[in-house]
């Protein structure tokens, strides 16, 4: 069991948990009632579904293994950090905190929910926008993340819609800051944890996790990522695809303002794009010329861009890999098979020791004249398997786990090659 279940009780029956309302890599969200005011409140568990199991007595969140417990130790660290760089954000635009405690061996935050549901869940339901209606909403989060660059230096990484709620007045909000970045003065972040991807919204630099400076044209791809995806109804092809050939298509409906303003902000190449919220915002107010190819005999125009080629993307996979090993030895099953090969090596060293330690204790039984299995035999025959069991646990698997190393090594390898051969095949396509 992985989600707390409904009528669960957090902070002494200070929220009852109502249903969940989406998980991911990092986290889950339920609805709960906020028993005091009996409100309804979205509440953010931190949870590693790859790398976390949940007691099912308990609710105790617990790690796979000593490996996999650092890296979430690292990321709860960055969740609790989350939390606290939300509650210092006030604008209309940014979901706020209500609440943020630690329970369950883990952290939670409350928010306001918002019954509206999200961008990505109307545009589902009832369709692409109209032009007038998307640039509304996507001026509010451009305002939002303005705010975020210039007075708290922080960048969201995660701009979409699925990520951008509506209240009840129909304002868009933004949620979700879980592989945010927070930037010193000088511009240089102040975690080291890689960042996740949403295909179609993420920018080039974010597969290479070059966001080591402060990076607000990041988040303007994705903006533009996102209106693309208010007026098409669908979201746009992934930046490594067009990186590799695969053209960006825009409906011919669209003015060319707003083909302009697309274009601006999914430039491939980050010096190229809109380098801030306020040139966003002036490509969005002023009537410039478009930059779009001229128009073709077909529902659609394309942008193309030059092919990436093998070598490319080896060093782009290579990178990838360095900076997120543990993620990608887990997702080939490495911890899995290293869990049972050292429980195999124990229970092994075990046996082994046991028998030895047995047959130590018949030498010694019958040095000292005792009948085999007598009472005295019995205590010594016991006495040397308890013995036998501490190098059983210790040093025989020591010596088995030599070998083991050497495999577990082997393994790793292999996994990176094959991970390398994955992606360079995923991203020609």
């Amino acid at each position: 069991m992985q989600q707390l279940q409904p009528n669960t009780t957090l902070q002494g029956g200070k929220y009852k948990i109502v249903r969940v309302l989406g998980q991911g890599g990092f986290g889950i969200t339920y609805l709960a009632t906020q028993t005091s005011l009996q409100r309804k409140v979205a509440i953010k568990e931190f949870f590693m579904k790859d790398f976390c199991s949940r007691d099912s007595h308990t609710m105790y969140m617990q790690s796979f293994t000593v490996e996999s417990a650092k890296q979430v130790e690292q990321y709860r660290k960055k969740f609790f950090k989350e939390a606290g760089n939300l509650a210092r954000l006030h604008h209309p635009n940014i979901i706020s905190v209500i609440d943020v405690f630690e329970e369950n061996g883990t952290v939670y935050y409350s928010m306001p929910y918002y019954s509206g549901g999200s961008l990505q869940e109307y545009v589902e339901a009832h369709g692409a926008l109209s032009e007038s209606e998307a640039m509304k909403l996507i001026k509010q989060i451009a305002k939002a993340l303005k705010y975020m660059h210039e007075e708290h230096h922080i960048c969201h990484f995660d701009v979409k819609p699925a990520n951008i709620m509506l209240d009840d007045k129909g304002n868009a909000i933004l949620i979700d800051f879980g592989i945010s970045k927070n930037y010193d003065a000088q511009g240089h972040e102040t975690s080291m944890t890689p960042i996740g991807l949403s295909e179609g919204y993420a920018p080039i630099e974010q597969y290479q996790q070059n966001v080591e400076e402060f990076s607000p044209v990041s988040d303007i791809y994705a903006l533009g990522a996102t209106l693309y995806f208010l007026l098409h109804g669908k979201r746009p092809v992934s930046a490594v695809h067009r990186a590799s050939g695969t053209a960006l298509l825009m409906s011919k409906n669209l003015s060319p303002e707003i083909k302009n303003v697309i274009n601006a902000s999914m430039k491939l190449i980050k010096r190229e794009r809109a380098n801030s919220v306020d040139v966003f915002l002036g490509v969005v107010d002023n009537n410039s010329e478009s930059t779009i190819i001229d128009d073709r005999s077909s529902d659609y125009e394309e942008i193309t861009y030059t092919n990436k080629t093998p070598a490319d993307l080896e060093r782009e996979a290579l990178d990838y890999y360095e900076k997120n090993d543990i993620k990608i030895l887990n997702q080939y099953g490495f911890f899995e098979v290293k869990k049972k090969r050292q429980a195999s090596t124990i229970w092994t060293s075990c046996i082994v020791c046991l028998i030895l330690s047995f047959l130590a204790g018949m030498l010694i039984s019958a040095s000292l004249g005792l009948e085999q299995f007598s009472i005295g035999a019995n205590f010594i025959y016991l006495f040397a398997v308890i013995l036998g069991l501490y190098p059983g646990l210790t040093v025989g698997p020591a010596i088995l786990g030599l070998n083991d190393k050497r495999q577990f090594n082997d393994l790793a390898e292999n996994i990176r090659r094959q991970f390398i051969k994955d992606y360079i095949k995923e991203h020609s396509k």
